[in-house]
This record gives structure tokens, C-alpha cells and sequence, in this order.
């Protein structure tokens, strides 16, 4: 082999070097943001009360055993009703509202002679704990009592405030507010599920109305108890469906 077929053999192995250097090489960019953070956001529900006579009013909490009780009604007979107006405040998101019944005691404490003859009351000989009739006779409404929150009342009305009805928490079902479905003390085990979403740092209002239906037992009554607690929860509504809805 001369020196020029040895010298053209090196060039093409240089050449070839470099194809295939340039096989394996490309083009390329880092771009890098830095102090990135995630913060858990909260949900606070707190309360507070207003009542026809004020004696069961308290300022806004958050409630716990030794909080008012939101109802204490003695020596209620048929017909008898009342109403309290709840403030419900939620910080800082958004929310789904829903409001229930829980651990429902329905006392019996013994039967009048009435009773017995009239209204036909067959756990006189039981007295006790789920033996009382007074849960059958109670019944509850309730409603968002807004008067400047276009929605929850004066429908007709596309931007609040609703003129016809300017107070808030005004503690009178007066018409122009809607009212939820009416529901008895069984019923409210499942809740009633607030209309619309609530606005996280706004203040709503929810009336809330008893009344002992009258009927041709009435006397069934007559001496029992019925006491529970009143649930209020609240559960962050964005990029999540309200879960109390079928």
C-alpha cells in the first residue's frame, strides 16, 4: 500500500469519526423555577343566634357542649311554634351548607287518663327512651333569610337587594322568603341541604321555625320530652360536587 492510499484511508476515518460524533449530538435547553410552594387553604363554619325574645342569643363561635343550646322550649302544647335565626359564617373558601338532626332521645314519661282513653297511647307501661310520640308532632321550616342576597328570596328580583323584604336575619317567615320543604324530626335525620352555595367570609342567615302540629291525637303528647342535637356542616365546594345532593 503506497503512502497516498494510506493517507486517503486516514482522511475517511476522520471523516467517519465525525459522522458519527455527529450522530449523538443535539440541541437542548434547561429552564428552572425555583421556590415553588403549595399551602392547604381552610374551612371554618362558626355560629351565632338571634331569637325572637333574645334570651337564647349568643355571639359568633365555634360551638361545642358548653355552648347555648339553639332550642329549650318547656310546657309546649299543640299549636305552640317559635323561631331562631342562625348565622352561619364560613372562612375562607367556599362552601356546600347542609343542617340535620342527631341522637334523637323521644322520652316517655307515663301517660295521663286522657292520654290512655283519647289518644289511644299504647307505651304508658314503658316508659323510656323511644317511647314518646313527641317526634311525630314536631315539625320544622326552614329558610335563607337574605334580604340582600339575590337567590335566596325575591326571585323576581335579578340583582339584590330585594326590596321588598331589606333586613337580614330578621327572624319572621314572612312569605317572601322561600321555605324549604317542611320537615319532621325523623326527616331532618337525613339534613336539609342549603340551596346554593355559601361564600367563603359572607355572612348567611337561616331561619328556622318549629311547631307542634295540631291533630285529633294531641293528648298523645302529654307529658313526653324529645331532645337532640342540631348538626351544621360544611364542605369546600370548589372542583368538588355538593355531596348531600342525589
Amino acid at each position: 500500500m503506497n503512502k497516498k492510499l494510506i493517507i486517503s484511508l486516514s482522511i475517511i476515518g476522520v471523516v467517519a469519526a465525525i459522522a458519527i460524533g455527529g450522530t449523538v449530538a443535539y440541541f437542548s435547553d434547561v429552564e428552572t423555577s425555583a421556590g415553588n410552594t403549595f399551602g392547604a387553604g381552610t374551612i371554618d363554619l362558626k355560629i351565632d343566634l338571634q331569637c325572637e325574645n333574645g334570651l337564647c342569643s349568643f355571639p359568633l363561635r365555634d360551638l361545642s357542649p358548653d355552648n347555648p343550646h339553639l332550642f329549650s322550649q318547656c310546657d309546649i302544647k299543640p299549636g305552640d311554634t317559635g323561631e331562631v335565626t342562625i348565622s352561619w359564617h364560613v372562612y375562607d373558601n367556599n362552601a356546600w351548607g347542609r343542617i340535620r338532626l342527631a341522637e334523637i332521645y323521644d322520652w316517655e314519661y307515663g301517660c295521663t287518663d286522657s292520654e290512655i282513653r283519647e289518644a289511644g297511647d299504647t307505651t304508658c307501661d314503658t316508659p323510656g327512651q323511644g317511647q314518646g310520640e313527641l317526634s311525630q308532632y314536631l315539625e320544622f321550616t326552614l329558610w335563607m333569610d337574605e334580604g340582600m342576597y339575590p337567590g335566596w328570596q325575591c326571585p323576581d328580583e335579578e340583582n339584590g337587594p330585594c326590596e321588598a323584604d331589606p333586613e337580614e336575619g330578621d327572624d319572621i317567615l314572612n312569605g317572601i322568603e322561600q321555605a324549604l320543604p317542611v320537615k319532621t324530626v325523623q326527616e331532618l335525620l337525613d339534613g336539609v341541604v342549603l340551596p346554593e352555595e355559601l361564600e367563603g367570609s359572607t355572612t348567611y342567615y337561616l331561619g328556622m321555625q318549629w311547631e307542634v302540629a295540631p291533630s285529633e291525637t294531641d293528648d298523645i303528647i302529654q307529658g313526653d320530652s324529645l331532645s337532640a342535637k342540631i348538626i351544621m356542616e360544611v364542605v369546600q365546594s370548589r372542583n368538588n360536587p355538593n355531596p348531600w345532593t342525589p
